[in-house]
């Protein structure tokens, strides 16, 4: 039966008594639902792996609680923690035979043989190494694929309570990528484990992940499904880790209005495209952050009225879109921006001038970042 695992106040300083102490992990509190992947996803050093290894018991956490289900598990050894483990090296054995890897943690439970060809035999069917146990060569005789499924075999074959993996697709080239997450994610369903993944990649988290959190300086900034996130992103930060968002400085003239600095235009955001805490209690005249996706730009070669004038830098053909990136001249910096347009726009190419506008509905209003 697949476990829940909760995260209550988790904090973790490392160098607590010395100078400059790091706060790694900061108040850290959700709920992982049975069954669920989960995965961890922020820029380097935001805690997530710090967060992974405090689960598994690798690290002990300075305050708070990990729960295991309702079982308090903070200060249990690792050897105690019932865990599947997959780490970004794979970790594998290349003195033993593959048949061996997966079934090292059978062994050192002192399963009875039968029951360790029973188990390994399933488990290789399951991450579809029938063919190559049946050679049973060393991991070193497999491809990287082969190695990372392997990995995950080992990991899943004694009935772990939960299934942790540390970026473990950090080591493929993109297309084996690409396969490897939807067959983690097929094998993870397949068993009903409760699953974290831990990656720095925000394509391969909205692709894999039931519900995705982002953590920022130790802190978790959101949590949601990747449609939550990429729709609904709380603040700037979210905004631009999930997918791409492009920013106006702005200023605040009125309830849910900026005016981009730079052109004078002024934006109306619908209110639930407000991303500002009342509590920030803003004044007119403050500054603030007016964002667009590239979907929600567009671009053409005839001027329109609020219109921003900039140069095609790059045409990028992407199968269902066309994206343009265009330098901007807005009389203060260069800022480069990326637009997705349907289709090409006859007459436009690069080193062009053209004129990029926002969407009627489209943008959002975020704090500027020194602020959140």
């Amino acid at each position: 039966m697949s476990l829940n695992l909760t995260y209550k106040q988790v904090n973790k300083i490392f160098g607590e008594k010395e100078k400059n102490p790091v706060h790694a992990l900061n108040e850290v509190s959700f709920t992982i639902h049975p069954g669920e992947l989960f995965c961890l996803l922020g820029p380097s050093g935001c805690g997530k792996t710090t967060l992974l290894r405090s689960t598994a018991g690798l690290e002990s956490i300075t305050s708070g609680k990990i729960l295991y289900g309702d079982k308090d598990m903070t200060t249990i050894p690792p050897f105690r923690r019932n865990i599947g483990m997959v780490f970004q090296s794979f970790a594998l054995y290349p003195h033993m035979n593959i048949f061996e890897n997966v079934a090292y943690g059978l062994r050192i439970r002192k399963t009875p043989e039968q029951e360790v060809v029973r188990k390994v035999t399933e488990v290789m069917e399951l991450v579809g190494l029938t063919e190559e146990l049946k050679r049973n060569p060393s991991p070193t005789g497999l491809s990287g694929g082969q190695q990372q499924r392997v990995a995950i075999a080992r990991a899943l074959v004694y009935d772990p309570d939960l299934l942790l993996l540390d970026e473990p697709l950090a080591n493929l080239d993109a297309k084996l990528r690409r396969y490897m997450r939807a067959e983690i994610r097929r094998i993870q369903k397949a068993t009903n484990i409760t699953t974290i993944f831990v990656t720095h990649d925000q394509e391969e988290a909205m692709a894999i992940g039931d519900r995705l959190a982002v953590l920022r300086r130790g802190v978790v900034e959101q949590i949601g499904t990747s449609d939550e996130l990429y729709t609904n992103p709380d603040s700037a930060f979210v905004s631009n880790f999930i997918g791409k968002m492009n920013f106006f400085n702005a200023t605040l003239t009125g309830k849910n209005q900026g005016r981009i600095d730079t052109i004078g235009t002024v934006v109306d955001v619908k209110p639930e495209k407000v991303r500002i805490d009342p509590d920030a209690k803003l004044s007119l005249g403050d500054a603030v952050l007016i964002g667009a996706r590239p979907e929600q730009m567009e671009i053409s070669k005839e001027i329109r009225k609020g219109a921003i004038e900039g140069k095609v830098l790059i045409i990028q053909h992407l199968g269902q879109v066309v994206r343009y990136e265009v330098l901007l001249d807005d009389k203060i910096s260069e800022t480069s921006m990326e637009i997705d347009m349907p289709a090409l726009i006859a007459g436009v190419s690069e080193q062009d001038k053209v004129y990029v506008s926002l969407k009627e509905g489209m943008p959002f209003m975020f704090l500027p970042e020194e602020r959140n």
